[in-house]
This record gives C-alpha cells, sequence and structure tokens, in this order.
C-alpha cells in the first residue's frame, strides 16, 4: 500500500481526541510561553497529502456476497478490542454493513442489509482465515441462507479502518439553502441487532477523512450557496484530528452556520466543527435548565502516552495546530477558548460549555429555546 507504513508511523490516530496529541518534540524555551503561537501553516499540499495517506484505507477491503461486490469502504466503527463494523458500497452504491470480529472470538461475523432488514452470519474464525503477505481471506458461506462469502482486506490497513469515521452528511437544498444534517451510519445496525428493542442512548458517531471527503463534495456541488451544518446526532468526537481540522477549515472558509439541534449534541472534535460555525447556533434540548446539564456542547484536553497536553511546551507543534486553527475559526478569542480546553477536563474526563463558558469566550454565537 503506497505510504501507509509512512502513514502509520507518522501520524498515529488518538480515538476521541478533540485535539491533536501528536509531538513534534521540540525544545521548550527557557522561559516558557504564556500561550501557543497560531503561525501553524495550513496548506493544500499537506492536506492532499493527508487524503492520500488514508484513500489506501478505503481502498483496503472487498467484500463478496450474494452475487455482489462490495469494495467502496463507506464508514466504520470499533465495538471494542478488534471487532469493528464497517459499512461498505458497490459501484452502484448500494451500501451493506459487515461486523467483523476478531480471528480468536467464537462468535459468527454479520452481514446486515437495512434496505431489505436482511440479517445473516457466517463463521470467521482463525481457522476460516487465509492470510498470504499483507491480505487475509475469509472464504466460506453463509449459515442462514448457504450463499458464497468472501471478505478480504488488507491486514495492516484493518487495524486502523476505524479512523475514517461514521457520521453521514446529507445535504438538502431548499431555494438556495443547503442544509446539512448529520446522523449515525450504524443507526440500523444497533436498532436491529445490538439494543433490540430501542436503545436507551443514542450511540454517538465520529468524525474522520469521510467526514471531510462528504463535505467537500457537497460544497462543490452546491458552490455559492448558503449552507447550515446541523449536527442531529451525538457527535463523539473526532479518530483523525488532523484531517478533522481541515474539515472545520473547510466550514470555515464557505462561511457555513453551524447548528446543534435538540437531538443532537457535539463533543470533542465535533466542537471543534462547531466551533468553526461563521454563526454557532445551540438549540435547546430542554428549557428551563441550565446549558451544560443537557450535555449538547462539550470539551476536554488532550493526552499522548503519560503525558497531559499541557506537559508539552507551546512551541510544539500540536499546540501551534490548535491554536492557528481556533485562530481562523473564533478570532481573537480562538487561542484562549483553545488553552480553556486544556483546563476544562482532563483527556480522559469531559466539561459541557456553560452560558459562562460560552459568554467569555463568544462561543455559542446564539441560544435558541424550542
Amino acid at each position: 500500500m503506497n505510504n501507509y507504513r509512512t502513514f502509520l508511523l507518522a501520524a498515529p490516530l488518538i480515538l476521541l481526541a478533540g485535539c491533536n496529541s501528536g509531538s513534534s518534540n521540540n525544545s521548550s524555551t527557557t522561559k516558557p510561553l504564556l500561550k501557543p503561537a497560531a503561525n501553524y501553516q495550513f496548506t493544500d499540499a499537506a492536506r492532499d497529502e493527508l487524503l492520500e495517506e488514508r484513500q489506501d484505507i478505503l481502498n483496503s477491503m472487498m467484500l463478496s456476497y450474494d452475487g455482489k461486490a462490495y469494495s467502496n469502504v463507506k464508514f466504520a466503527e470499533s465495538l471494542g478490542d478488534e471487532n469493528t463494523l464497517i459499512q461498505l458500497a458497490d459501484d452502484n452504491g448500494n451500501s451493506i454493513d459487515l461486523y467483523l470480529l476478531g480471528a480468536d472470538e467464537v462468535e459468527e461475523c454479520i452481514i446486515y442489509h437495512e434496505a431489505s432488514n436482511r440479517i445473516d452470519s457466517f463463521q470467521c474464525g482463525a481457522d476460516k482465515r487465509s492470510i498470504s503477505n499483507d491480505t487475509t481471506l475469509i472464504q466460506t458461506t453463509t449459515t442462514h441462507t448457504s450463499l458464497p462469502i468472501q471478505v478480504e482486506y488488507n491486514h495492516e490497513a484493518a487495524e486502523y479502518i476505524t479512523s475514517i469515521g461514521s457520521t453521514i452528511l446529507t445535504a438538502v437544498d431548499n431555494q438556495n439553502q443547503i442544509n446539512i444534517t448529520t446522523s449515525f451510519a450504524f443507526e440500523g445496525f444497533f436498532r436491529d441487532l445490538i439494543c433490540q428493542p430501542s436503545c436507551d442512548e443514542k450511540t454517538p458517531s465520529t468524525l474522520g477523512v469521510t467526514t471531510f471527503l462528504q463535505l467537500k463534495d457537497i460544497t462543490e456541488q452546491y458552490k455559492g450557496s448558503n449552507m447550515t451544518v446541523r449536527f442531529n446526532n451525538p457527535i463523539g468526537g473526532s479518530v483523525d484530528d488532523d484531517i478533522n481540522m481541515y474539515t472545520g477549515l473547510m466550514i470555515n472558509k464557505n462561511q457555513m452556520t453551524t447548528i446543534v439541534t435538540p437531538t443532537g449534541s457535539v463533543f470533542s472534535g465535533g466542537t471543534d466543527l462547531f466551533a468553526a460555525g461563521n454563526e454557532r447556533i445551540l438549540e435547546r434540548a430542554t428549557a428551563n435548565t441550565a446549558i451544560e446539564a443537557d450535555k449538547q456542547v462539550g470539551v476536554h484536553s488532550w493526552a499522548e502516552g503519560d503525558k497531559t497536553a499541557k506537559e508539552f511546551p507551546y512551541t510544539d507543534e500540536s499546540h501551534r495546530k490548535q491554536a492557528t486553527y481556533f485562530d481562523t475559526v473564533m478570532g481573537s478569542k480562538g487561542v484562549d477558548f483553545y488553552l480553556f480546553t486544556l483546563d476544562s477536563a482532563p483527556a480522559s474526563g469531559e466539561h459541557w460549555v456553560t452560558k459562562a463558558d460560552s459568554e467569555k469566550y463568544n462561543f455559542i454565537t446564539k441560544i435558541i429555546q424550542l
């Protein structure tokens, strides 16, 4: 896979870290800086290099089932350890969900087709897997329908497939007003297979390269139109912060409005995208309570290994990236808002933005009681 090993070595991805957690190992100055400089250069060339590296992941898997070949990886979500939920599409855009278990699991892997409510399963343990060079092949028949099924994937890329994200963006044109609404790619799978009869809480979706690519297609299709991103489901954060910042910069460049709807929420990297809006609107989930009680806009710090974000000098590239991003999308309050996130909660914790927080940093520009 071209450039893939370079990607793995140079750009480790930290799950749901709202702020980039890589370190450039720059030496600190004698006198510590009070805040990071907003002087990082986001370039088209750097963005395109990131996209090229991640394209290998999107091309890393092929599923053959019921006479159709699904080779376009659309979304993915980790379900713990080595168990992964993957949505693939054929060349006509028809999609199917594959629940791929680790080789040591005793349960069967699952095929789910939401449009027809079709569920099938197949044995996928170590004895069903053939490994040659960098490819793993599972070739068998399904348990319930005895249909031939084949799954082939690059096992190195499969380790990072959940970094692509699981958030669908759906654009609707309403008289030159483009409403872009988020949803969870695996809502049907969770509803029909995991949460029966129903889920007590909605499962958060994640942001990654698929979020960027969807938004890029939408902005190209509706160039010149007014656009609004509506966070209509819980967004748990980013699984690829480098790409997520370019997604936010695209929102900002196109002067989009961002809205957290009553059924939606943003946390971590999701809040980074909300911050990129020209207007940033919160539609309250409930009335007559403090906004933090609804848990609709959340932040936290980041860490790498045993080091917290503030143990890295502010000259570190990670801090300068974030400072530049927030300075670009929020203006003069941006860097201070970034520093606020570092103090708000540890990387493993969460802080839900209060009205006082928002007013201090001019963050939420409008709060709507529905």
